[in-house]
């Protein structure tokens, strides 16, 4: 079953080359509504600074999605709408930037589980859980005086703060004002955002965008980043221009123990946008849901689904009568 999911998968993934959301106009279920869940979230990235609800890279990982049923938390599959690992967790698992899974146990804290290790091998070999947070904080700041933008990152040597080199991913960063700081472990002088300061949207190679007018701003994917106004959530293309206007809902809950600025604090939580993925971007407004393409185009109108929620490889989950299921678009003649 999975193996036939993944072949319809990759042939979608081939038909929407365009970018995200090519604007089909009608669905067909991949996979019956039959899982029961509360919620299904994307599984992302945590305590990594600007990368804080950005997605994994890797298929396997890409293709996981969190889902709560009863209060407790478990991991589904995006390809089959199967449980990969049975409600157990009591908080909503994350990733580590370096790809581990962090998922609480009964008392809250992080689990280190060669048991639960052993079962996420059999899904993808590299995925353990982690009572760490392993990897990179990263975040993105402007050099005023260099006309530029730099890398900050901590947990390794972040002295040089180094401008961003040639870049032709497409990729599209979140950046925040900098400022010069010395730093005692490091002795050095190192360049951080500056507290409280607004975000504008660059390319991976240092190129802004856009002005600081945006209060957050979220990894980029599938051509778009999320930014927010006014408490609003709105998508800008590589472009710079608004291709979806900044009225709508957060999509998904994040926790972290670390605040927007990337330093160490009591556990918080924001509501994120959903990322851009192939099958276009979903939406929420009024407690409603609704999936939009890259140019803004409504292909699933708000209302018609208890809810949606993002999939990958072309597919978007939606609950219909209680129970979710698989959906992919049928193209047109």
């Amino acid at each position: 079953m999975k193996a036939v999911c993944r072949m319809i998968a990759a042939g979608l993934l081939l038909a929407l080359l365009a970018g995200c959301g090519a604007g089909q106009s009608s669905y067909e279920w991949a996979v019956e509504p039959q899982l029961q869940a509360d919620k299904i979230e994307p599984l992302a990235v945590s305590g990594g600074g600007m990368l804080e609800g950005s997605l994994p890279e890797g298929e396997a990982l890409l293709a996981l999605c969190a889902a709560q049923k009863g209060g407790l938390w478990g991991l589904v599959d995006g390809h089959t709408g199967e449980w990969v690992v049975e409600p157990r967790f009591s908080q909503r698992p994350t990733l580590c930037p370096d790809g581990h899974l962090l998922a609480a146990g009964p008392d809250g804290t992080l689990l280190s589980d060669p048991e639960l290790d052993r079962q996420l091998a059999a899904y993808d070999p590299d995925l353990q859980t982690e009572p760490g947070h392993g990897g990179l904080g990263v975040e993105y700041v402007w050099d005023e005086e260099a006309g530029q933008v730099r890398r900050h990152s901590w947990n390794e040597s972040g002295a040089e703060s180094p401008i961003l080199e040639p870049d032709t991913t497409g990729e599209l960063l979140p950046v925040r004002q900098g400022i010069w700081e010395y730093n005692q472990l490091e002795g050095a002088q190192v360049m951080k955002a500056q507290p409280k300061s607004l975000y504008a949207v660059a390319t991976a190679d240092g190129k802004l965008l856009s002005d600081f007018v945006y209060e957050q701003a979220r990894p980029g994917s599938g051509g778009l980043i999320a930014v927010e106004k006014k408490g609003k959530w709105g998508y800008l293309n590589g472009q710079g221009k608004l291709a979806i206007p900044c009225k709508y809902d957060g999509v998904w809950g994040q926790s972290a123990d670390r605040d927007v600025q990337g330093n160490d604090s009591a556990v918080w939580q924001r509501i994120w946008p959903a990322p851009c993925l192939e099958a276009g971007v979903v939406v929420r407004k009024g407690g409603e849901y609704a999936l939009l393409s890259s140019e803004g185009k409504k292909l699933i109108g708000f209302g018609t689904y208890q809810a949606l929620a993002p999939a990958p490889d072309g597919l978007v989950w939606a609950k219909q009568n209680g129970l979710w299921g698989l959906l992919r678009p049928v193209s047109g003649s």
